[in-house]
């Protein structure tokens, strides 16, 4: 579902999340952008609306229901402890967790409340916040990647992260055994690779000491820091059907900048788009829905292109074809 925008207070970044699954951190922060403003309330998921936002494919409800139970015995531990010289208090995310099913488990679904005391970290957030879009994190397969890119979100505005190794191992929870060497291998270039596509002009420099070896100190990330203007929370969402052309374009242009794909100077190959590849994105739009066409672009955001121009526009065209074909019918 790529117009769900995920957010939430910072403290959460600070949840250890090494030993889940790409696919429970889907869920997990699917169910996040869902819950956010309820205040305390119950929000209730069946399977399909659960699985569309967390970009999973449910080809085997089994499957689906042994990840749904880990996630809750994962999510069972996200709590925070207080101590005084008198006290101890361990209090939980949620206060409730349930998942139910049918014996064919053909019927699936999940109830969730926030926690009184971890309201704030969800709901009425106004100052210190992380946020993102839900279709930009599911896409990312990498659990190094889906880190830091949580943690480089909440400086997006700034470009740049300074991490010292101590911390960075922490934060990525990477094996004690892990050289620079094998960090720089397993992790940082990987990461680079999967969020170059969501963070323009991504880099990360080695900080050394000046001493004997120059043995590494830490890591500087740096990024094309995002403009800081308000949120739009809206920006995916459809606008009226009523008027097409100019609007549609606009937002197609709009999409393709947020997403890396264009630069917003490219003007000639923006006036290229508009001639061979924005008629397409215009009938599935109308054919279809504004979503198809997000989709698309988030999936060819993540894909190595040379010419983007001719790429669009085979790739653009046969996309449409194939929504059309599959509205009525047609192999």
């Amino acid at each position: 579902m790529v117009n769900e925008v995920v957010k939430y207070h910072n403290d959460l970044n600070s949840v250890s999340m090494r030993n889940w699954t790409s696919e429970e951190m889907n869920f997990f922060f699917s169910i996040i952008a869902k819950i956010r403003d309820q205040s305390t309330r119950e929000v209730s998921f069946n399977k399909e609306s659960l699985a569309d936002l967390a970009s999973y494919s449910i080809t085997h409800n089994k499957r689906f229901q042994d990840t749904i139970e880990s996630l809750a015995k994962k999510v069972a531990n996200i709590h925070y402890i207080e101590r005084t010289s008198n006290s101890f208090e361990l209090m939980n995310l949620f206060t409730k967790f349930k998942f139910e099913w049918n014996d064919d488990l053909s019927q699936m679904d999940a109830t969730v409340k926030v926690s009184e005391e971890f309201e704030y970290i969800v709901n009425q957030l106004q100052v210190e916040f992380t946020t993102y879009e839900l279709a930009e994190f599911t896409n990312i397969s990498s659990t190094y990647a889906k880190t830091m890119y949580r943690l480089l979100k909440q400086w997006r505005t700034v470009g740049k992260k300074e991490f010292g190794i101590n911390d960075f191992r922490r934060i990525v929870e990477c094996p004690k055994s892990y050289s620079v060497s094998d960090i720089d291998k397993r992790i940082l270039q990987p990461t680079l690779k999967e969020l170059s596509p969501f963070f323009k002009n991504l880099h990360v420099k080695k900080i050394k000491k000046n001493t004997r070896g120059n043995p590494v100190t830490g890591y500087l990330f740096t990024w094309k820091a995002e403009k800081t203007e308000k949120w739009n929370e809206n920006k995916f969402k459809e606008v009226s059907q009523k008027s097409y052309t100019t609007s549609h374009y606009k937002q197609f242009e709009q999409w393709l900048i947020d997403y890396h794909v264009i630069d917003n100077d490219d003007l000639e190959i923006i006036r290229q788009l508009e001639i061979e590849v924005f008629p397409f994105y215009q009938r599935i739009a109308e054919e279809k829905t504004l979503d198809d066409v997000a989709r698309h672009i988030v999936y060819i955001s993540n894909q190595s292109i040379k010419n983007v121009v001719p790429y669009l526009k085979k790739s653009a065209k046969n996309y449409w074809r194939d929504e059309i074909s599959k509205r009525w019918g047609k192999q």
